[in-house]
């Protein structure tokens, strides 16, 4: 067999093998839900065929799986369902169509990713606004998720505009939450994690000059000032009840203990109180009205999401 037929055979079975490779890779499927009916926005591959090359002499790469399971519908029981318009994760950031609803979150539940305090706040800085705030975090240390929640987004650094190796959860209680700068992602997306349990590896990864972790919160895509919520000094929550009114987000006033204090004052106590869920309500709609909390609803129906339908009973107090 002379050089050039051995250059042939070797080229095509590189081809076969790639070829392989890229049908036994699954596609990362967007939806859009529209009137409560899952249908397919685009359908993106991940890698390209020069990535896919590329990882194949890179013996280093972060212990998540790219293609298996990937997607499936936007299903009523994932968080979020009744507040955001559809579960991609493709792209980073959400983008909502029309104002927020009047609605009352929930933050109980949270975990400090870790115990270390604000290098860089937020706000404007060199010019720029940045969208979240940075823990000194030194390379290697695990990084845990703030509120239950499912993987949204994760991603390696090629592409994900300077965030370098991110992970994005979206929560329970209709937050999302970005952990940026990793050094290593140990999550998928659409996978299920608990409050504390490890996501990563805290790095220096992307447009960063250090070790540390990018933190932002963030509600159907806007970004909320995490100090607003958290105490970083002694790594807790400083309220645990957050109201969003169209864009405007704001933390419990003594007004409302007034209004609770005379409803107290009118029925006894232990007087159970029950609503006839209508067309349209949430359960920060209806925490609103009865001004009690989303968490309290849930415990009281025995509630593990945020999905209610029409014509559903609750118990409100």
């Amino acid at each position: 067999m002379n050089i050039t037929k051995r250059k042939y055979l070797t080229l095509t079975m590189l081809c076969m093998l790639l070829i392989g490779r890229l049908a036994a890779q699954e596609n990362h499927i967007q939806f859009n839900v529209v009137n409560d009916t899952a249908r397919i926005e685009a359908v993106i591959e991940e890698d390209s065929l020069g990535n896919l090359i590329n990882s194949m002499y890179d013996s280093n790469l972060d212990n998540v799986d790219h293609g298996n399971g990937l997607l499936f519908t936007y299903f009523n029981w994932m968080p979020g369902y009744n507040l955001y318009q559809n579960f991609d994760i493709v792209t980073i950031h959400y983008r909502h169509q029309g104002s927020a609803a009047r609605d009352t979150i929930d933050l109980s539940g949270y975990y400090h990713p870790a115990n270390y305090r604000i290098t860089s706040n937020y706000g404007y800085r060199h010019r720029r606004m940045h969208r979240g705030v940075d823990l000194g975090y030194p390379e290697g240390t695990p990084v845990s998720a703030a509120w239950d929640g499912i993987v949204r987004i994760s991603k390696g650094t090629a592409n994900t505009g300077g965030y370098g190796n991110l992970v994005v959860i979206r929560h329970d209680n209709g937050l999302e939450t970005y952990y940026a700068h990793l050094s290593r992602r140990l999550v998928n997306p659409g996978q299920m994690v608990k409050a504390g349990d490890i996501i990563g590896l805290g790095g220096n990864t992307g447009r960063s000059y250090g070790a540390h972790l990018h933190f932002e919160v963030r509600y159907l895509g806007n970004d909320i000032n995490p100090n607003r919520l958290i105490d970083f000094d002694n790594f807790q929550l400083k309220y645990d009840t957050l109201f969003i009114s169209g864009y405007t987000v704001s933390v419990p006033n003594p007004a409302q203990q007034t209004v609770q204090q005379q409803q107290q004052t009118q029925k006894p106590a232990n007087s159970p109180q029950y609503y006839r869920v209508r067309k349209g309500d949430n359960l920060g709609k209806i925490a609103i009205k009865y001004h009690t909390s989303v968490s309290k609803i849930k415990k009281l129906n025995h509630l593990r999401g945020d999905f209610i339908r029409e014509g559903q009973r609750l118990r409100v107090r």
